[in-house]
């Protein structure tokens, strides 16, 4: 099962200027964790990770309207039957 949930500052999921509003998923099964990462100057990347690997599942390159990252993650998780805990 996966659940969305928020984290908080200092939490080694947490950025700063993250454009998912720090949400990410987390596995109850598996050990993944899914989170959205800042990538090269402008670039963006959903990734999931397990342990030290880390693999990339949705790569942006470019800048995107603010939000639409948010709501490309929310649509994986939906998309994943995630359980949403907290106000996301």
């Amino acid at each position: 099962m996966w659940f969305l949930v928020s984290v908080v500052k200092g939490s080694r999921h947490y950025e700063p200027d993250s454009q998912v509003g720090n949400r990410v998923l987390i596995s109850d099964t598996t050990d993944v964790v899914i989170t959205g990462r800042a990538s090269g100057a402008n670039g963006y990347s959903f990734e999931a990770r397990k342990g030290n690997e880390t693999f990339v599942m949705s790569d942006f390159p470019k800048p995107l309207p603010s939000g639409a990252l948010l709501n490309h993650f929310l649509a994986m998780a939906k998309q994943m039957g995630a359980v949403v805990v907290g106000a996301t």
